[in-house]
């Protein structure tokens, strides 16, 4: 598993933290961007794997960010978070490229199988 980079995109710095220790007990790089500027240079700086990205943030949204990646043609699956769960906004996330909507507050066995079936890691 070791390798992997993870792409954690969170205006939350506990949030943020959280998962990002979380990704390194099972030996995997994670970095932590908290706004657009910061995801460019990440997307640069490091090949994601797999992008973690939190639906309301300021003053970027998720949205707005993944819209951005689209337009920039980026192909690392993006796993949309929030604690808002709402019919349309799950639609659109995925319309715009989203690979999966998970909710807060975060199931980990949710985020393995995500990581199982992703980076056909086991974990």
């Amino acid at each position: 598993m070791a390798g992997e980079n993870i792409l954690i995109i969170d205006d939350d710095i506990n949030v943020a933290l959280m998962l990002q220790d979380y990704f390194e007990s099972l030996n995997m790089n994670a970095f932590i961007a908290h706004d657009l500027p910061m995801v460019l240079d990440s997307l640069e700086q490091h090949t994601p794997h797999l992008i973690f990205l939190d639906y309301r943030m300021s003053p970027h949204t998720g949205k707005d960010i993944l819209e951005r990646l689209k337009i920039l043609n980026v192909q690392t699956p993006i796993i949309m978070m929030s604690a808002y769960k709402r019919r349309e906004s799950v639609f659109e996330m995925k319309r715009l490229g989203a690979a999966e909507y998970i909710d807060k507050p975060y199931k980990f066995d949710e985020i393995e199988a995500i990581l199982r079936k992703y980076l056909r890691v086991s974990i």
